[in-house]
């Protein structure tokens, strides 16, 4: 691929395209159909060939296909052996990434060239501790959401598999003007499963008697079935604290391998939602005119790397 140097006409200024300058009276270049044509052919070819369906709506194929053919091109003669999962050689070829995050249950069919997936599942991560409307002379702080736990596998592709997996993913925990609420978890049929994060906590503080306080984040999700590569259970997130001397702070919401989960936020601030297993921020507050709502907890995720 190169410049259209051999179309006359075109109007190319040191060998590149130039715009049109009314004020000199130069024209700008042109761009034949076909040169257009074969830019737009050269980077379908490259889409198409790591097994990407051309979508017009999006701009991050090209970069999405390079590294997957990139990735290819270093791994495909390192073959792995996990021990015991039938898996003789976990790289190959990489077809496509599916992305499932719809609350409930989904059916996971492989791509019927799909020798092996790798699978990455995380549970939904609990919401923030909120805070409902407070007494004068006291506010209330709550913890951030833990995250869900997570695991990854990789799996020979079985007829068993190219007939259905159900994929189950629970919803993040839900906003709350008290206690957080915890995540539902995930399952990858019967080959993998994963748990939810735990909501925060909220703590009361009566001003008068009490110059200082702290309250814990929602516990990680702790329970992990399957997992043949990684499997960690959800982080514990951060304290909700508050001092006299400089005011109070709401819990941010755990962290997931895929979202670094709501953010810490300060006085009268609502908490932030959670993102594909984290957890969502609490809230604090010092107002007794409304409730100061806590963050959601992300939904659950699952991610599917299809290889020939």
């Amino acid at each position: 691929m190169d410049y259209p140097k051999s179309i006359p006409g075109v109007g190319l200024v040191n060998g590149g395209f130039v715009d049109e300058n009314p004020i000199a009276g130069s024209p700008g270049s042109l761009i034949p159909a076909a040169w257009g044509n074969s830019v737009t052919q050269e980077i379908l070819n490259a889409i198409k060939a790591a097994g990407l369906t051309p979508d017009e709506a999006r701009t991050d194929q090209l970069a999405t296909a390079i590294g997957a053919l990139v990735d290819f091109t270093k791994l495909k003669n390192t073959p792995t052996t996990l021990a015991g999962y039938g898996i003789t050689d976990a790289v190959g070829r990489l077809l496509a990434v599916r992305q499932i995050e719809t609350v409930g249950i989904t059916v996971y069919k492989p791509n019927p060239r799909a020798k092996r997936i790798r699978v990455r599942l995380v549970g939904a991560g609990g919401s923030g501790g909120g805070c409902a409307s407070v007494a004068s002379n006291n506010l209330r702080i709550g913890g951030g959401g833990g995250s869900g736990a997570y695991a990854e596998s990789l799996y020979d592709v079985t007829p068993q598999m190219l007939a259905g997996v159900p994929v189950s993913l629970g919803a993040g925990g839900a906003v709350s003007s008290t206690m957080g609420l915890a995540g539902g978890g995930a399952s990858f049929g019967s080959y993998m499963s994963v748990a939810g994060g735990a909501g925060a906590q909220v703590l009361n503080i009566d001003t008068l008697n009490s110059t200082s306080g702290y309250v814990q984040g929602g516990t990680g999700g702790q329970d992990i079935a399957g997992g043949n590569v990684a499997s960690a259970r959800g982080n514990t997130d951060g304290y909700a604290m508050f001092n006299g001397n400089w005011g109070m702070l709401s819990g941010g919401g755990a962290a997931s391998p895929f979202d670094g989960g709501g953010p810490y936020k300060g006085v009268n601030s609502p908490g932030i939602a959670g993102v594909r297993g984290s957890g969502g921020s609490g809230s604090c507050s010092n107002t007794a005119s409304a409730a100061v709502l806590s963050g959601a907890g992300g939904n659950a995720f699952c991610e599917i790397w299809e290889y020939e």
